[in-house]
């Protein structure tokens, strides 16, 4: 079983310095997010079908952070 959703490449942020700590601060909370639903998913009740489901789900999780 896989998925893979990737971040926005924050290295590639042209603008000021803020803009640029800004993407990296997205990108790390996107990834913090996925994971922790990751972790908090009831595994051992659910079937390969229903875990692969909220594995794709997760990929589509992004998060703005307020600046």
């Amino acid at each position: 079983m896989t998925a893979h959703r990737g971040v926005s490449d924050p290295t590639a942020v042209q603008g000021t310095e803020r803009d640029k700590i800004f993407a990296f601060r997205r990108a790390l909370m996107e990834l913090e997010n996925r994971i922790k639903v990751f972790v908090n998913l009831p595994l051992r009740s659910l079937d390969r079908i229903k875990i692969q489901h909220h594995m794709d789900k997760i990929g589509d999780i992004r998060i703005i952070p307020a600046e």
